[in-house]
Parts: C-alpha cells; structure tokens; sequence
C-alpha cells in the first residue's frame, strides 16, 4: 500500500511519488468536489466523506446517513480546508427531507449493500453558512470571505470553492451482467485530519463481480471514516462510492447466476470494496434529482468504456491468486 500526498502548486495538485509513473497521475481537479460531512442527530453521529455531483447534490454512502437520518438528522459539510474555511450545515427533517436512500436499501441486511448509495439534497440558507478565518481566528461576512480568497496566496482555496459551485463531474455506470476488470489507477479520498490527502492504487487489479454486485481489489489505505467518498480514475470520473473493507462487520453477500445467496465473503482486511454506479443505482439517482424539477442540472452519468473497464473472464476463484477459493466462498459463514 502506498500513500500520494497531493500539495497546491498554481491550483494544481502534483504527485509526490517515488517512483517513475507509466500511467495516468491524479490532479487537484480530480478531486476539488470530495469533502467531510459529519452527520448528528439528537443521540448520536459520525463522520464520513461525499462528493458532489450537481451545486445542489451530495453523493455518499447509504450507512453514512441510515439511521442516523431515519426521521431527523444535521449534516455538516467541510465545504473548503486551509487558513480561510467553509461551512455548511443542511438539516434533513421527514416533513422536509434532505437525504435519499434507495427503497431496495435496508440497514443490517447484507443482501442490499449492493445499494449502498445516498443523495443529499444541498440548499443551505445564507445563515447556515460558517466562513472562518484561521490565521486571524476570527468569524468572516461571506463578502470578507470572497474577497479574502481572491487574494494571490488563496489561489489553490479559490481554485477549490470554483469547482464546488459548478460541480458535475461524471458518473460511470457498470452494466451487472459481466465481470470486468479496471486496469488504470483508482484514488479515494481522506480528509479526515483536515488536510487534502488521497490513496493511490497504483498497479492494483480490481475486478467487478456479478456475484459481488461490487467492485473489489486489494485495501491500499481505506479505513473507517472514508466511506461516501467518490472512488475516482485519473481525469476524475467517478466509478463508485468507498463502502467497506471486509472486517468483521463488513461481510458481503455472493450470489449466484439466479441471484440466490449461495454465501458470504470470508473475513480478510486485505481486500477493499466499493459500491458501484450500477444501473439499479443510476436510476435512483436520475429519479431521485429529476423529481425536483431543477432545469439542467441533470446527473452526468455515463456508461463505462471498455479503456476504462473492459470485459474479463476472471473468476472469483482465480482473481487474487487462489487467496479466495470457491470453497472458501460458498462456506463462510457470518463473522
């Protein structure tokens, strides 16, 4: 597992690596529109990650918000990290709801975690917006804090808020039907110290598995509290959402050609899963935006190309080099 640590230069993130790099590298751009978002309700919260799809749309995971928001929750959003920061709070309520779940998505069934995705809708008032100058420890009018960015040393900051407001980046969905394989480069985010920081794959295979409904692949750096970010290809597309390594408490259902469960993944923290922009999950996205009538702000989604994930033979059984048999497969039983 390696670690990319990505630094402004001119608001651009360049890669601080070691070794020569055959493939595509990451850039600030890639990334601009990921960020924290802590959810609370009256007894309990957590942290994780969401990218934004639209100025008006978070994309994270289904677990980041249920229950947390089952009837009334606060999202917190980190919408800009450095000496000048932004907030954001949006407050879901039933009456008024802010967070979207599929209705196939069922918390502690292991069957739906193949839709463990979540929409929130993103239209915080002018007073729910917190502007922050750390340098000077001191509250900023947004006025202040617009003018503060436009000077020269907060160009990376500026650079970062101008793609937060225009924020589409595409979606790439996976047809369920084959397996396929990624042989470029993934990155996902982690942000949690307050600081840009992102985990590269490099080399990695990771595979999508109909019997998964997932894709899977190697654990290069995701840990609790990076679930919902955008898992991203160099050039910024997103390919899925950060949903589990496979502890304990993350077991992942297999399936077989009739969509029978025939068994669990076994317990390995070697290995990192992803939900995917299946076509199941593309559809709740469509739907769920489009039934605000916003004129334009369509999701960008996008069927995946065979440069970025072709059609693989690859088996289960033979993808990881006999580290996860059938066998093993169809008798793990729950951890």
């Amino acid at each position: 597992m390696k670690k990319v640590l990505f630094i402004f230069v001119s608001a651009v993130f360049f890669v601080v690596s070691a070794a020569a790099q055959d493939k595509p590298v990451f850039f600030a751009e890639d990334f601009l529109n990921q960020t924290v978002m802590t959810v609370q309700n009256d007894r309990t919260g957590q942290q994780c990650h969401a990218v934004r799809i639209l100025p008006k749309w978070y994309l994270t995971a289904a677990h980041c918000v249920r229950p947390y928001c089952d009837t009334e929750c606060l999202l917190t959003f980190n919408l800009l990290q450095g000496d000048v920061r932004a907030l954001a709070e949006v407050h879901h309520t039933s009456a008024e709801p802010k967070v979207f779940t599929p209705r196939q998505y069922h918390l502690d069934d292991a069957k739906n975690i193949r839709y463990d995705v979540a929409l929130i809708r993103f239209d915080p008032g002018p007073e729910e917006y917190f502007f922050y100058d750390a340098r000077a420890k001191l509250a900023l009018e947004e006025k202040d804090f617009l003018k503060t960015l436009n000077k020269s040393e907060y160009a990376e900051q500026r650079a970062q808020w101008q793609a937060l407001a225009s924020a589409r980046p595409k979606l790439l969905v996976v047809p369920d039907e084959n397996a396929r394989q990624v042989r470029q480069p993934l990155a996902v985010p982690d942000l949690r110290s307050g600081s840009i920081f992102f985990h590269d794959s490099r080399a990695a295979d990771f595979y999508y598995f109909p019997q998964l409904h997932h894709y899977m692949g190697g654990n290069f750096g995701v840990e609790k509290g990076m679930s919902g970010g955008g898992v991203v290809l160099p050039g910024g597309n997103i390919i899925g959402v950060v949903s589990a390594n496979l502890n304990s408490q993350g077991r992942i259902m297999v399936y077989n050609e009739k969509d029978e469960e025939v068994g669990y993944m076994p317990y390995s923290s070697d290995y990192f899963l992803f939900t995917p922009i299946s076509r199941q999950n593309a559809t709740f996205i469509r739907g769920t935006i489009s039934s605000f009538h916003e004129p334009g702000r369509s999701a960008n989604l996008s069927n995946i190309s065979p440069r970025e994930a072709e059609r693989s033979d690859v088996t289960l059984q033979t993808a990881f080099g006999g580290a996860l048999t059938v066998r093993d497969i169809t008798e793990a039983r729950p951890q």
